[in-house]
């Protein structure tokens, strides 16, 4: 780090540039507070078992029950449930974060896309809609629990006190979520909607392969805010400070990195299985090179055991069946080209 200059502050979500005199820029840092409003509400954890009930409702119930109001009314009487046996508490504080309000907008703009992407391949928008909504609320959920299960040190407490661990599980706005998680659990259920709405598979792939990857650009950068994901030491002109080091920006790598995968992936015709093959393998390489420069955890699952002797973490490890997939998916889309 050279003289005179000081890293971009994360510290607490709080972000800055701070620079010594006669550098020309910043002398005094902007904010931007981790929690932009507070307003008591409905506790986090109702609401997620709520989200839990509605997509069970969503998934087993028969198909004249799963409309929008006997779904609601199943996800209501869950909660319900759960609040009068004293699960979960009824009632805690509703924060709005700066990570909450990317996450939104990145589903807002990952809607868009797929929505246009959808009417070239000839898919009703109507469908677009609700497996969007599927697929939020189980990225969200698929991505919150492989948090837990793998920084299940966070989550300390007896076993006996189920209610307040639960609630510190379900404590979404204050961040904390996996992003392969998010991914594993909405891909699922994104699957099973499409086999049952009887929407081609390969063309919805195609439509929503640059529609994630947009939404996770944005996603990204709510996570540099939140001040998880960060990187490793580094002494780079650009390096980020976070409890003292400064560190690699690896959240703005990947957001950078998702951004231009998203208009390559534009770029190729949906259809054919091609546009996705090639979102997952940039986005495997990508992550599996990026892990290389996080600092934010080791290489072991939670307080387990070491994922292999050639120190993969997790998300490396994931990595592969994406890239697998991938391949298979742009050699499927080159061989029907030529037939």
């Amino acid at each position: 780090m050279g003289s005179g200059h000081a890293p971009l502050g994360l510290d607490g979500g709080v972000a800055g540039l701070q620079q010594g005199p006669g550098s020309g820029s910043w002398d005094k840092p902007y904010h931007l507070p981790p929690t932009m409003a507070s307003i008591p509400f409905l506790h986090p954890a109702l609401l997620g078992v709520a989200v839990a009930v509605g997509i069970a409702w969503s998934a087993l119930a028969p198909e004249k029950a799963r409309g929008l109001l006997w779904t609601g009314l199943a996800a209501a009487l869950g909660a319900v449930i759960a609040g009068l046996a004293g699960w979960v508490p009824w009632f805690g504080q509703l924060q709005f974060t700066a990570y909450a309000l990317l996450l939104l907008v990145g589903f807002g703009l990952a809607f868009w896309i797929a929505r246009r992407r959808a009417r070239v391949v000839g898919i009703d928008p109507d469908h677009v809609r609700i497996q969007l909504a599927i697929a939020a609320i189980a990225g969200i959920l698929g991505a919150r629990i492989w948090y837990v299960v793998e920084y299940r040190r966070e989550f300390p407490g007896p076993i006996s006190d189920f209610s307040g661990w639960l609630a510190q599980a379900a404590d979404l706005d204050r961040g904390g979520a996996v992003w392969f998680g998010g991914l594993l659990l909405a891909g699922v259920a994104m699957v099973v909607h499409t086999r049952r709405a009887g929407i081609p598979l390969i063309a919805w792939a195609d439509c929503t392969a640059p529609a994630v990857l947009a939404g996770l650009a944005l996603g990204r950068i709510g996570c540099f805010f939140n001040g998880c994901c960060y990187g490793a030491s580094c002494n780079l002109p650009w390096g980020v400070s976070h409890l003292g080091r400064t560190v690699h920006p690896t959240q703005l790598y990947e957001s950078l990195a998702c951004a231009i995968l998203t208009v390559v992936a534009l770029r190729i015709a949906p259809g054919r299985g091609a546009a996705a093959g090639w979102a997952l393998i940039g986005y495997a390489a990508w992550r599996a090179l990026n892990e290389t420069l996080r600092g934010d955890y080791d290489v072991k699952l939670g307080q387990g055991f070491s994922l292999s002797p050639l120190h993969l973490t997790s998300a490396q490890w994931f990595a592969l069946p994406l890239l697998t997939l991938g391949l298979w998916l742009v050699w499927r889309s080159r061989r029907e080209a030529v037939s």
